[in-house]
């Protein structure tokens, strides 16, 4: 019996194995997205067809017969009793006498475990699904941004070059088409822009945050409803309480979380008289059940912690203008890029707030997640050249021929025009006088090699 249970099991597996292929992670998201869509609704799904197995291919409940029971009512009995559900009593009280007692123990969550779960793998994976249908069509493609920046042909200097140059260029003339909030416009124009607000400045990051924002909503309600889909009443919450009996040694005889017996009435018809008859059954399955929510819970709990502190960090970073420039700032100071001093705080604040906008700054958090800090670093070099070179195409030299007096700011005093943006912490990142980064190419140098 187990030979063929087990082949069974391995080809019902694979097969689910190729089906789950659509929940694959995508380069337009990060870690604590993947926990949700991918990892957690993959394990859903596992552990609903590994349930799934157990109760219509093998015996999920075993019910103990007494010796005036013929041995073709077996079937029937176990049969019954699994589809009209049963009921838990401590062994310590005596059986419950009314029918309306018997209801308050009924035992009924276990035939719906499975279902219950692929509805909960779903609700993970939602998220990540409108979040697909609704940034693609912003003109913005994240993912083919982020496999264009992760070509493998840039390892090649030439083509890593060519590769940047383009980048800049396309993500530069997408963003300036993307209006801001509080523009000077007539009212019909203000009308017709909110009518496509997908070409919003800040629609991925507002997009994105209220993604998160479902992720976070979506676990908490799923421990909410676990309570009511286990019928664990008796506890405010319920993982608490259960890891509070198994800390505590409470069996489950007395506390009736997953019970392994329970009973079962059957009213059964003899010569014109109903009978009832209770039979004593074993739930083998909320073995394995039980060790499936206690984990749910546990991973649930932590998942919520993770997500929201995600949800802050995200916010946090790209809603204020101060921390999207320190975070540019940050890049143009790993670039080794020269400044003009007199304009630099001005042109800074304009190339964050007008050429790239919200939405760049998350696109460029997004190239940094999946592409490195050096492609970042090189992108936003690129574009802040595009930048002087539309504000100031009369000022603008040719990089590494500026003479001590001219416009631009010496290397050497570079960074002080940043110390305001930057925090302490980022002092790390600040090469020393005289010394060259180990790590990044200098965007001025004239040969253009990396």
């Amino acid at each position: 019996m187990i030979g063929p249970f087990i082949i069974m099991a391995r080809m019902v597996f694979s097969e689910v194995v190729g089906t789950l292929s659509f929940l694959r992670p995508e380069p337009d998201d990060n870690m604590v997205d993947r926990l949700h869509y991918y990892y957690t609704s993959t394990f859903l799904l596992v552990t609903a067809v590994l349930i799934s197995l157990k109760m219509f291919g093998g015996r999920p409940i075993e019910c103990w017969l007494p010796a005036e029971y013929k041995a073709s009512w077996e079937d029937y009995t176990e049969t019954y009793c699994w589809a009209r559900s049963t009921y838990w009593a401590p062994f310590k009280d005596p059986i419950p006498e009314t029918g309306e007692e018997r209801e308050v123990n009924l035992i009924s969550y276990y035939q719906w475990a499975p279902f219950g779960l692929i509805l909960c793998a779903f609700c993970f994976y939602a998220p990540c699904l409108i979040w697909r249908l609704m940034y693609d069509r912003s003109g913005i493609r994240i993912r083919d941004i982020v496999q264009f920046a992760n070509d493998r042909s840039n390892i090649q200097p030439a083509a890593r070059e060519a590769n940047i140059r383009g980048l800049a260029a396309h993500l530069g003339s997408v963003f300036k088409h993307r209006f801001r909030h509080g523009t000077k416009h007539p009212l019909h124009h203000k009308i017709f822009k909110y009518l496509n607000i997908r070409y919003y400045e800040a629609y991925l990051t507002y997009l994105y945050l209220f993604i998160k924002a479902m992720f976070f909503m979506n676990v908490v309600l799923q421990m909410f409803l676990m309570n009511k889909f286990l019928q664990t009443d008796d506890y405010d919450i319920y993982g608490f309480g259960v890891l509070k009996d198994l800390i505590n040694r409470k069996p489950w005889q007395d506390s009736g979380n997953f019970a392994r017996i329970s009973y079962c009435d059957m009213d059964i018809r003899i010569l014109g008289n109903v009978q009832r008859h209770t039979v004593q059954c074993v739930l083998v399955i909320n073995i394995f059940t039980e060790k499936v929510f206690v984990l749910l819970w546990i991973w649930y709990t932590m998942l919520a912690s993770v997500t929201f502190i995600s949800l802050c960090l995200w916010a946090s970073d790209l809603i204020p203008l101060e921390r999207r420039k320190r975070y540019i700032a940050r890049r143009l100071e790993l670039a080794d890029v020269e400044f003009n001093k007199k304009t630099v705080q001005k042109d800074l604040t304009e190339f964050t707030r007008d050429y790239i906008k919200m939405d760049g700054a998350f696109v460029l958090n997004m190239i940094t997640i999946h592409c490195g800090l050096l492609m970042c670093t090189e992108i936003v070099d690129k574009m802040w050249e595009d930048f002087l070179s539309e504000k100031h195409p009369e000022g603008v030299k040719t990089p590494g021929v500026d003479s001590p007096g001219g416009p631009f700011m010496p290397p050497r005093r570079k960074t002080s025009v940043l110390v305001p943006l930057i925090s302490r912490d980022d002092g790390l990142l600040t090469p020393q006088p005289g010394m060259d980064s180990p790590f990044l190419r200098p965007p001025s140098s004239a040969g253009g090699n990396k």
